[in-house]
């Protein structure tokens, strides 16, 4: 019965007695059936279990609020939304506090406290066979749902892919031929079209991206040819989820072997594979994922290995080596410093004397094989040719360096680092806030391994540092790929983090951010767009698309979060605000003395009702509209409409008239005026096509039918409206399909909107 019209909240007697009864009845049963169950599994006093376990279903009393929602109302979907998000909640705070209640009764004799115990009874082997079979499950699963919407590839994948497709092919380097072809149709949308990544003086015939990963994943992508479209996609993302898989192993064995705490090391590799940035790396074709796979790996055989053979040494050796052919350029800041720490650590501490040599073997081979391929390519004997630049003459390069130092400023550079952090369109900590308490382990690792933090920050730091130097973001990305290749260190502070901290306050704080990094994958799952937001290349729009979905009609959460745009705006007061929380935070946890206890039942009960408050208020009371970029239109008869969120398909020609250039779409018209109404005039047509149309005011239906080469005309009287900061917000929406075969594009579909 829900309408713009009609708010009020009736419900029949009869009916609603009855209902209230048996759903009274049904709460009842649940509520005795539990407590005696709980009572007799964990031996308690049967009364006391009725009392415990009534609070668990306190959350139901939310319910008597949900009469206020109907108070901010646009549409029926809109309240419908809110009301399942509301019961959602609900759900989940009951399915907590109960998991409080069995936490508290017995650990030991519950059923559900006792999978880890389990697993860490496994033995090593059938624990990482497990795990790896897990990580590939769960991944794939993110994989394919990405398939499912409509997410295929973006930024530069393709012209990885399309590296693999011409070696395939052709047996051949020669990019020419398959941009020009539009190869890339095989697994992209038939409308793509790329712009070809070939390297300058290679008469576009050769890519700037280095092959090393399009040869990693040449055998998934012969697989999937087999089938082509998603399915030749899900089989390189296939590829892609082993390296992360692979990964998150090395993260579990290198927790186990630092702090031998097993189920510590569980608990890091869930975290670590299992939220941003790491989830959806090991999802798309970048080459970061196998370079942290690579470092983590040789820095964890060095530093727990007691005899390396030459087997060993080849085999690290050639790992470090691949790195100039995933990216010459990029990771020769990750590469040099491993590379020297490694020598030292042979020498020094396994004290491998000559057999340094089997080290060092595929190192000088794989680079004199880089330096040979680059000339026969690329007309230059430097590793440095395969980039965006080329190959370069020295005065060429020393004005380019030149440039480099000169061009950007000292807060354009420490910007950029910020926004690897914090920004929130591609920053690290809005998306995985558990990684704050990586700053924490910085703190724990100076108390305990002072030696081992400083080595870490030399194989991480020049990495990071090099890119905030030369300013780089990246766009249609997952956010903080600049990070990604190092970002096994992440883990290792996190990990301390969790070893030597005792503080429980910080622990609890540090689950709570774990569960909010793990919901906000699932909802960048749920709207995968938000993952490519441009940052770079004149981008204006400060706002992250997740937390803009985020936000409602009174409240949008952009406005409090930090941005770093490249763009001249030294106020944004949420960059100051983000890091000096930051810093406090960090001098909290390091001044901060008295140890806090465990939290009681009811403190956690009263935790759980704050949480459901504020999610109330901020997600389920007001409509889950934002009304953002107001453009005020003065009509010829001195009339004033503001319209919001314009798009650029329907455009605005003339005060209130759009020409729309796409059908089979709805089209939305949020606008609010000072004074209420009394006419509101509608029109709409082709005089060159048929379509068939919808029209509403709000959800009310005001037209259904089609348009003949016309143009029809509707005459609202006293429009309803919704009450929006002292003025009267209207929502019109109309939705178009073609019936003719006229071009939409030449000819558009016409719209007005005016107020009388």
């Amino acid at each position: 019965q829900f309408s713009i019209q009609n708010h009020s909240f009736d419900l029949p007697a009869a009916p609603f007695l009855l209902l209230s009864l048996l759903l009274f009845l049904l709460l009842y049963s649940g509520w005795a059936l539990f407590s005696k169950l709980s009572a007799a599994q964990f031996s308690l006093d049967y009364a006391h279990t009725l009392n415990r376990t009534l609070w668990t279903f306190a959350p139901v009393l939310f319910l008597l609020l949900i009469p206020a929602v109907s108070s901010f109302y646009l549409d029926r979907n809109d309240l419908s939304l809110r009301l399942r998000l509301l019961g959602i909640a609900l759900f989940f705070a009951f399915l907590y506090l109960n998991a409080a209640n069995l936490r508290l009764w017995s650990r030991d004799s519950c059923p559900i406290f006792q999978i880890i115990p389990k697993i860490v009874s496994l033995s090593t082997r059938h624990k990482l066979i497990l795990l790896f079979a897990v990580s590939l499950l769960v991944y794939n699963a993110g994989s394919a749902l990405l398939l499912y919407e409509g997410i295929t590839l973006s930024g530069d994948e393709p012209h990885y892919l399309i590296i693999s497709q011409s070696l395939l092919q052709d047996g051949d380097f020669d990019l020419s031929n398959n941009y020009a072809a539009r190869d890339y149709r095989k697994y992209m949308p038939p409308t793509t079209r790329l712009s070809p990544h070939v390297a300058p003086r290679t008469r576009g015939r050769y890519s700037f991206h280095s092959p090393g990963l399009s040869i990693l994943l040449l055998p998934f992508y012969s697989l999937g040819s087999l089938f082509g479209g998603k399915l030749q996609l899900f089989c390189v993302r296939f590829g892609m989820s082993l390296f992360g898989a692979l990964l998150g192993l090395q993260v579990f064995l290198y927790a186990c072997q630092e702090w031998k705490k097993e189920k510590l090391a569980l608990g890091l590799w869930a975290v670590f594979s299992f939220s941003s940035p790491i989830f959806f790396y090991s999802l798309h074709i970048y080459p970061e994922i196998v370079i942290a796979l690579f470092s983590l790996y040789i820095f964890r055989r060095l530093r727990f290995s007691s005899n390396l053979s030459q087997v060993s040494l080849l085999f690290m050796g050639m790992l470090l080596a691949c790195f100039i052919w995933l990216h010459a350029v990029k990771y020769t800041f990750i590469l040099i410093p491993l590379f020297l720490y490694s020598v030292w650590v042979l020498l020094r501490t396994h004290k491998v004397g000559w057999k340094i040599v089997t080290f060092l073997a595929f190192p000088v081979g794989l680079t004199l094989l880089h330096l040979v391929f680059s000339h026969s390519y690329y007309g230059s004997l430097s590793i440095f040719s395969v980039s965006l630049k080329g190959a370069t003459t020295a005065s060429e390069s020393a004005a380019y360096l030149k440039t480099i130092f000169s061009e950007f400023s000292f807060r354009a550079r420490w910007e950029t680092l910020a926004g690897y952090f914090f920004d929130q369109r591609d920053g690290l900590l809005l998306y995985a806030p558990l990684y704050f308490f990586a700053f924490l382990g910085m703190v724990e690792m100076i108390r305990h391994k002072r030696r081992d933090f400083f080595v870490l920050l030399l194989l991480s730091a020049p990495y990071i540092l090099f890119h905030a130097f030369l300013t780089q973001r990246t766009s249609f990305a997952p956010h903080a790929r600049p990070l990604v290749a190092v970002f096994w260190v992440a883990a290792i502070l996190l990990g301390a983090f969790l070893a030597f901290g005792v503080k429980k306050y910080a622990k609890r704080l540090f689950s709570l951010a774990v569960s909010i990094s793990l919901l906000l994958v699932y909802l960048l799952l749920r709207d995968p767009w938000a993952l490519y937001q441009p940052t770079t290349f004149g981008e204006g729009e400060r706002a992250g698309s997740l937390f803009a979905s985020l936000s409602n009609m009174y409240f949008y959460l952009p406005d409090f979060l930090p941005s770093f745009l490249k763009i001249y705006d030294s106020h944004w007061f949420p960059n100051y605000v983000w890091l000096g929380a930051l810093v406090l935070f960090i001098a909290a946890y390091v001044l901060w003395k008295r140890r806090s206890p465990d939290p009681g039942f009811f403190r956690q009960v009263t935790a759980v009702f704050l949480g459901l408050s504020l999610f109330f208020v901020w997600i389920v009371l007001f409509p889950r509209t934002t009304l953002l970029h107001p453009v005020n239109t003065t009509y010829p008869a001195r009339q004033k409409l503001t319209f919001y969120a314009l798009g650029r398909v329907a455009r605005m020609t003339e005060p209130g008239r759009f020409r729309i250039t796409a059908d089979k779409r709805a089209y939305v018209f949020h606008f609010t005026s000072w004074r209420k109404i009394n006419t509101l005039d509608l029109e709409f047509g082709s005089e060159q096509g048929d379509y068939y149309v919808e029209v509403y005011l709000f959800d009310q239906e005001v037209f259904k039918g089609e348009t003949s080469r016309d143009i029809k005309t509707l005459n609202l009287i006293e429009p309803d409206s919704y009450g929006y900061k002292k003025a009267h917000l209207y929502r019109v929406s109309i939705y178009l399909e073609r019936r003719s075969a006229v071009s939409i594009i030449q000819n558009p579909f016409f719209f007005s909107i005016t107020p009388r």
